[in-house]
């Protein structure tokens, strides 16, 4: 494992070597040029970008069947056993890291004020460090969290369990949000422009997320998870005008990546899953999730077609399927979505089936359905949503919620695919042929140098948490309490 000292990319130069105190060189190579402080709007606007590519990443897209792959379909043969990590300890969370330490050490608090609140940049970074260390274990599971960022003093951390960890972001969440106070938010916050209301809510949806992730290990009413849910509850985001998405822009260097890959390539296709699914059940979101292939169109006879998933040797055309909405593959400033109403209304349907709340699942799964629909600006939301009523079964109920879910979580790949790994639907078939593995993932693998350079401390994970490798059932993923998938 790398030691994780390195605080944040040349390119950035918001952070300054702190020189030696006993020793005066003068002005001897000395650059006037250069900052001589830690510029903490800077390390928070480089922080958040990241996110940017988390909630656009296609992998989780892949694994949960929503694109395919049109001529080189490796990826959707899970072909990455290995994936890396230690990105994110070297870039969003050591320069997350800095900001609370500089704003809680008195040598540099008045400097820190220049940027928002000390209290408020300490609370954002907090927010933010809980929200990349709970993508990172569900992704990989046991990961460096306690004993993480702590340069040359540690450079061989401890992999600490799932549990571990999301108990130590309950706990970061709940410091955060009582750290909130009346002064200025931080400024270089791309996200909410230091509205620290937004930041409650998105401190809460992110909570109420976590608490749901551990149903499965926790599914007891008056239980642990079922307590931080209600906690969250009444601070999280309660309609369509409060989702919460990542703003791209029209500049190359902040624009959507979905647009990057569509300028030169065409890589991506809607999967037959998703489309056949969507035609199956005469589900209006199809006219924009999707395209009409180009070929139907020059034909005059519009028609959507799924790309076949996961097959060894495609050699299908581009024009002959499917594509992502050109409002999301051609629009360079089309943002990326972190958390929607459509999510936590379809979470809350659940926790009243679960017993976790009180409240009618049929309202919120109705809820759920509408604001799916207003997310994307599709019709007939009212016409999809009379056809389609909760059941009273609460078997097939849960079943319902988690296939909505799975629709309406189109295209945010990472939380797709954790939620479809802890609901078991819909039923998916791997792709044909996987290059690592016999099923879908249900994890990734470690960076290719944790075995060597942290050998010890992976040794040790990998024997609590088993091995590792793409089918390694994660810590909270065991079946459901009430489908038992």
């Amino acid at each position: 494992m790398k030691t994780y000292s390195k605080i944040i990319q040349p390119i950035l130069l918001s952070l300054v070597f702190l020189g030696c105190e006993n020793v005066d060189f003068g002005d001897t190579n000395s650059d006037p040029d250069v900052t001589t402080t830690v510029v903490s709007s800077g390390l928070l606007t480089y922080a958040e970008r990241y996110i940017g590519d988390v909630v656009t990443d296609e992998m989780g897209d892949l694994y949960t069947q929503h694109i395919s792959q049109i001529t080189y379909t490796d990826g959707s043969r899970y072909v990455d056993l290995s994936t890396d990590s230690d990105y994110l300890y070297q870039n969003p969370l050591i320069n997350l890291k800095t900001i609370i330490d500089f704003n809680s050490d008195e040598q540099y608090t008045l400097e820190q004020s220049a940027y928002g609140s000390n209290a408020n940049q300490i609370a954002v970074a907090k927010i933010l460090m809980a929200y990349y260390y709970q993508f990172m274990t569900d992704r990989w599971g046991m990961m460096p969290y306690t004993e993480a960022l702590q340069g040359t003093e540690n450079t061989y951390p401890v992999f600490d369990s799932q549990e571990a960890i999301y108990n130590g972001l309950f706990t970061d969440i709940d410091d955060a949000l009582a750290l909130i106070d009346d002064g200025a938010g931080p400024t270089g916050d791309i996200l909410f422009g230091g509205d620290m209301e937004r930041w409650k809510k998105f401190a809460n949806t992110l909570k109420l997320v976590m608490a749901l992730r551990l149903s499965n290990i926790y599914p007891d009413p008056s239980g642990y998870a079922a307590t931080k849910f209600n906690e969250a509850i009444s601070g999280a985001i309660t309609s369509h005008a409060e989702t919460i998405y990542y703003p791209f822009l029209s500049d190359d260097n902040n624009d959507n990546p979905w647009q990057d890959n569509f300028q030169t390539r065409e890589d991506y296709a809607i999967s037959d899953v998703l489309i056949d699914r969507l035609l199956a059940d005469n589900d209006p979101r199809i006219a924009v999730y999707a395209e009409f292939t180009r070929t139907s169109v020059s034909l005059g006879s519009p028609e959507y077609l799924g790309m076949p998933y996961g097959i060894p040797n495609s050699e299908w055309l581009a024009a002959d399927v499917s594509f992502i909405s050109s409002d999301v593959i051609y629009e360079s400033t089309a943002p990326g979505i972190i958390y929607s109403y459509s999510q936590i209304a379809f979470s809350l349907a659940e926790a009243v089936e679960l017993g976790w709340t009180t409240g009618d699942s049929s309202a919120y799964f109705e809820e759920g359905l509408e604001a799916s629909f207003d997310l994307w600006d599709a019709e007939d939301a009212d016409t999809y949503i009379a056809a389609n009523p909760l059941s009273t079964d609460p078997e097939i109920a849960m079943k319902q919620i988690a296939e909505e879910k799975w629709k309406a979580l189109y295209l945010q790949g990472w939380e797709s695919w954790s939620e479809w790994r802890r609901l078991g639907y819909p039923e998916l078939e791997p792709a044909t042929l996987p290059l690592n593995g016999d099923d879908i993932p249900v994890r990734q693998g470690y960076d290719v140098d944790y075995p060597t350079n942290n050998a010890e401390n992976y040794k040790a994970a990998v024997s609590a948490q088993g091995p590792d490798n793409l089918n390694t059932n994660l810590w909270w993923d065991v079946p459901h309490p009430i489908t038992k998938k």
